[in-house]
């Protein structure tokens, strides 16, 4: 039998966001349940800064470099609360 625990870090902090909310919102269905949907969803967030700052005016470069900081923000933040990728 599959384990069904969501995996997601909203789930995980106890609020009620299920690994199909994120699969409705464009993450693909084989990541449901599955230890990539978070890695997945930091990689979809990444994209859409890097494309927002580059639309605000920044060059791909530093887009990306900022991008990269919020991302690597964010996995710390996940880790030191406990929460699992």
């Amino acid at each position: 039998m599959e384990d069904k625990e969501n995996k997601n870090w909203l789930a995980q902090t106890g609020q009620q966001f299920t690994d199909a909310d994120f699969v409705e919102a464009g993450l693909p269905k084989e990541l449901m349940y599955s230890e990539g949907l978070n890695r997945a969803m930091l990689d979809s967030v990444h994209a859409q800064n890097v494309a927002s700052y580059v639309s605000a005016g920044m060059n791909e470069q530093e887009a990306k470099m900022k991008a990269d900081k919020q991302r690597s923000l964010a996995i710390k933040a996940a880790k030191a609360n406990g929460l699992t990728m």
